[in-house]
């Protein structure tokens, strides 16, 4: 549980610091284009980095039991 708190936070301290890497004079600025397309990409990047955590896991308990199986 701790972890996943810990996880949480960091992404909201990814996603309020994903607006200080527009360029001042960037076209995207004035409709927010920029700012949905990297909060997308960082759902999505977060999506797959717990997806291969849960994997990870899962395979780990796996290998885990067969040994205590032999």
């Amino acid at each position: 549980m701790k972890k996943k708190s810990i996880f949480l936070i960091f992404m909201l301290f990814l996603l309020s610091n994903a607006t200080p890497l527009l360029a001042e004079n960037s076209p995207m600025r004035g409709n927010a284009k920029f700012n949905v397309v990297a909060t997308v990409l960082v759902i999505i990047f977060a999506g797959v980095i717990g997806y291969l955590v849960y994997l990870d896991r899962k395979l780990s308990r796996m290998e885990k039991d067969k040994e205590n199986l032999s």
